[in-house]
C-alpha cells in the first residue's frame, strides 16, 4: 500500500512586524489532494482579482488581496512538495 501524501505543517506565512514574524502556519495531516483542491481555488481567485486589478480603472484595490491568495497557495504547494522531497 502506497502511503499518502500528506501536509507537514512546517511551511508559515503572512510576514508581519518588525521582526516580520510568520502569522499562519499550514497545518499538517491534510491529505495533499485536498490541500491542492483548496490551493487550486486560491489561485483561482487571485487570477480573477489580478484580471480586474488589470483592467478596471481603480483596481489597485485588487492588488493586495490577490497578493495574499497567492501567498496562501504558495504556502500549501510548497509544504506538499516538502513532503514529497524534504532534501530540496
Amino acid at each position: 500500500m502506497t502511503p499518502s501524501i500528506k501536509t507537514i505543517g512546517i511551511v508559515t506565512f503572512a510576514d508581519c512586524g518588525e521582526k516580520e514574524q510568520s502569522l499562519f502556519r499550514v497545518n499538517p495531516d491534510i491529505p495533499a489532494r485536498e490541500a491542492l483542491e483548496h490551493a487550486s481555488n486560491l489561485f483561482y481567485y487571485a487570477k480573477k482579482l489580478m484580471l480586474d486589478a488589470a483592467m478596471e480603472p481603480q483596481g489597485e484595490r485588487y492588488a493586495w488581496p490577490a497578493f495574499y491568495l497567492c501567498e496562501m497557495g504558495k504556502a500549501v504547494v510548497d509544504d506538499i512538495s516538502n513532503s514529497i522531497s524534504p532534501d530540496r
